[in-house]
């Protein structure tokens, strides 16, 4: 069966009620699409070189990458990805800051009845052969068994992050990491992640300002219980954001917004280098 038959299998082949069809498909994007980008990647860099240029896409770009992948030819949108490369810029953050936004981009539109199923489709199967290719270029060996870091990737509990957790744990098993992703996010299921495996660093995803007040608390028991003594903190989410916090505030080692950077912050933790 091709792609494009799985994929409208999955989304329902635009049968049904709109808005069903509408429901079906901003599920599938955040569920299995954008994940499977950051799959498809597995093996690309996530260390940028020293000559690396940061990227971040604006809204234009973002909408003008996903409108070539359903309106001109494929090649187009391979050119545009090869363009931003040729600048030094790091495969993982194209893929964090371009390729998934314009995945939901084109969900959105569809939502908004701005485009059809038909250029939904086409651009998403366009947009999983390009980065399929495009991370192809830029590969990242794994390490040795021996030097492989073991990282537990959780949300806090009273939130889930599914969409936001995969993309970082991909990241993290690009970068060479033995990756568990806790999609249970109560205490009970954090305290028998912690207690069932020894992990060199949690990473903890915190959405909510509801959150933050029993932080602080959680990382210290979640200390306590861990297989691992000097088991590393690192948390990141967009409860963090403001005001901007310290480590001291929360019991963490550190605190990250940026996935890319927080892998090296995170083996740096790991491997107990100073910050």
């Amino acid at each position: 069966m091709s792609q494009s038959h799985h994929l409208r299998d999955e989304i329902g082949s635009g049968q049904g009620t709109h808005s069903d069809c509408m429901r079906s498909l901003l599920s599938v994007i955040d569920s299995r699409i954008v994940p499977q980008l950051l799959r498809d990647s597995a093996h690309a860099g996530t260390e940028p070189g020293s000559d690396a240029t940061p990227f971040s896409a604006d809204a234009d770009q973002i909408a003008e990458f996903a409108r070539l992948c359903y309106e001109a030819d494929e090649r187009v949108g391979r050119d545009y990805l090869d363009r931003l490369r040729q600048q030094h810029h790091a495969v993982a953050d194209v893929l964090l800051h371009l390729v998934a936004p314009a995945a939901r981009w084109l969900g959105s539109r569809w939502d908004q009845d701005q485009i059809g199923f038909s250029e939904v489709t086409l651009g998403l199967l366009r947009m999983q052969n390009i980065t399929r290719d495009f991370a192809a270029m830029d590969r990242h060996p794994q390490r040795e068994a021996p030097d492989r870091f073991r990282a537990l990737v959780a949300s806090a509990p009273g939130s889930q992050h599914l969409l936001g957790l995969t993309m970082v744990s991909e990241l993290f098993a690009a970068d060479g990491w033995e990756v568990r992703v806790e999609v249970a996010s109560t205490e009970d299921a954090l305290f028998a992640a912690v207690q069932g495996s020894r992990y060199d660093v949690l990473g903890l995803s915190v959405g909510l300002g509801e959150q933050l007040p029993t932080l602080a608390d959680l990382v210290a028991r979640l200390r306590a219980r861990s297989l691992n003594p000097g088991m590393a903190v690192l948390l990141g989410g967009v409860a963090l954001t403001t005001p901007e916090p310290t480590t001291e505030t929360y019991g963490a080692d550190a605190v990250c917004h940026d996935p890319v950077a927080a892998i090296r912050v995170a083996r740096r933790l790991a491997m107990r280098l100073p910050q």
